[in-house]
């Protein structure tokens, strides 16, 4: 009972990568409240998915598309946000193919890769469709790129 007790307080405190190709995690800068604004997340979850597309390469995204925010559960007290989209790598010239991504706020973030990945999809997320933030993205991701030169 104790192996298995141990066990599973391993699993759930390393996580596993899941079906993307890889799975990076982050603290947050600095502790956010419960219950944060949707403008606040929406900042948080770009500001994290360009710095860890800066910072984990290859693939370096030439393109977004499809870059949205949703939830899932009670944002007030429990909820999940996250960020879902897809990006065209550009180290891979005309035979690139779309790769699906999702960044998702936990104390810090957590960042997945990879086709494979189920956290975007669902009948219990919860999208904000007022627009779509690929550009907005792609602009985050070049302000770090230009800063680390």
């Amino acid at each position: 009972m104790k192996r298995i007790l141990l066990a599973l307080l391993m699993l759930s405190a390393f996580g596993a990568a899941g079906p993307g190709r890889y799975l990076a995690q982050s603290a947050s800068p600095s502790p956010t409240p419960a219950a944060d604004s949707f403008e606040t997340v929406r900042e948080f979850l770009l500001t994290s998915a360009a710095a860890d597309f800066n910072e984990h390469q290859p693939p370096f995204p030439a393109q977004f598309r499809n870059v949205r925010i949703g939830h899932v559960g009670d944002i007030t007290k429990s909820g999940s946000y996250r960020m879902c989209g897809e990006f065209l790598p550009s180290d891979e010239g005309d035979k690139a193919e779309w790769i699906a991504f999702a960044t998702i706020k936990t104390s810090g973030y957590e960042q997945y890769i990879g086709s494979g990945t189920t956290y975007c999809s669902g009948e219990k997320i919860v999208w904000d469709t007022s627009n779509d933030l690929s550009t907005i993205l792609k602009s985050r991701l070049d302000s770090v790129k230009n800063k680390k030169k």
